[in-house]
């Protein structure tokens, strides 16, 4: 079995104000060797094998700061970091929603305002329910908001009719007033 030497890289983190960075990351890039800094702002990367190396100290809100090192074969290297508080720039952000469907164990249908706008015209809300299945309205004295519908032989009394998700029936009764939706769309 074969031992190589090797060596201690230790230092110290700090602001450019001279306030300790407690958990600050140093790295010896090009390894998976590194330390956090304690609350002092000290570290120690230990195992570390000879030869020239990058190493980076990094905190948020801070910039990073990189030395170039030449680690002996045995023993220690001290490099001590002092950042600068600065603002990193990030490019653009682009923020994306999306929604599972939604499972219910009752049919419902779902009326996009696309297809609203489409066919609503001058005609009340319901009359737009008429092209979807196992619903019948009707209107019943001309005028504004005079329309009823039927879902499945049930009157408007016995289906939960929402709008963008707010229930429309009448809490007492259980009627929809659709004279009160007159003109959306």
């Amino acid at each position: 079995m074969a031992l190589t030497a090797q060596a201690t890289i230790t230092g110290s983190v700090t602001s450019d104000d001279g306030a300790a960075l407690a958990g600050a990351n140093v790295v010896v890039e090009g390894t998976s060797l590194g330390a956090a800094a304690d609350a002092g702002g000290s570290y120690n990367i230990n195992g570390v094998p000879a030869g020239n190396f990058t190493v980076t100290a990094s905190f948020v809100g801070y910039e990073s700061s990189s030395s170039s090192v030449s680690v002996p074969a045995s023993g220690s290297v001290t490099v001590n970091f002092s950042l600068s508080s600065g603002a990193i720039e990030l490019s653009g952000l682009e923020v994306l929603a999306s929604r599972a469907t939604r499972n219910t164990p009752v049919a419902y249908t779902n009326v996009a305002k696309e297809e609203m706008e489409f066919r609503l015209g001058s005609q009340d809300i319901p009359m737009i329910l008429n092209t979807t299945p196992s619903v019948y309205a009707t209107q019943q004295g001309g005028g504004a908001g005079d329309a009823r519908i039927n879902v499945r032989g049930f009157n408007q009394r016995n289906v939960a009719v929402m709008i963008n998700g707010v229930p429309q029936n009448d809490m007492e009764n259980g009627w929809v007033y659709w004279s009160n939706w007159d003109g959306v769309g």
